[in-house]
């Protein structure tokens, strides 16, 4: 019974070593698995920190771009302002234009018709003129008809005092 007691206290002292043994082997194993969790978790956190970082960079970008976009489209609104502006002067410029034309259209019709009214007074002045020179004749006739008349009478009565 002694030999069992002490077989009994071997396997129970020898029990422990053994498991201790295993625990160092495993704490061993679970030291290098912990070293290399923490090495994949370091280079997750050196990982994790370029992508921030790369993500804090192209927030910028996207910040300084909407910024950009903003600036664009208050000078493309300026722009089309602009443009609808310069339309309107174009579209009153063309009004203008418009009446323009027409009013050269009627002037160019009157002035015509002042032509046609001037060539019929020319011509008529011409038959006026055609006219006085005749009737200017017949007075220069008449003229010397009226000489020849007073000659006469002059004569006659130079004739009748003698």
């Amino acid at each position: 019974m002694k030999q069992m007691l002490i077989g009994a206290c071997l396997v129970a002292l020898a029990f422990p070593l053994v498991l201790t043994g295993c625990n160092r082997a495993e704490l061993e194993n679970v030291k290098a698995a912990l070293a290399q969790t923490e090495s994949e978790r370091d280079d997750l956190k050196a990982r994790m920190d370029l992508v921030i970082q790369t993500r804090d960079k192209l927030q910028k970008q996207v910040d300084e771009l909407t910024v950009s976009r903003d600036q664009l489209l208050e000078k493309l609104s300026g722009l089309s302002d602009a443009r609808d502006q310069l339309d309107k002067q174009v579209n009153e410029l063309s009004k203008s234009r418009d009446a323009l034309e027409r009013r050269a259209d009627e002037l160019t019709k009157s002035r015509d018709a002042a032509v046609t009214e001037a060539k019929k007074a020319q011509e008529q002045i011409d038959n006026l003129a055609t006219k006085l020179q005749a009737e200017t004749g017949k007075v220069r006739d008449l003229q010397e008809q009226l000489k020849q008349v007073q000659a006469a009478i002059a004569e006659l009565q130079n004739k009748f005092k003698l």
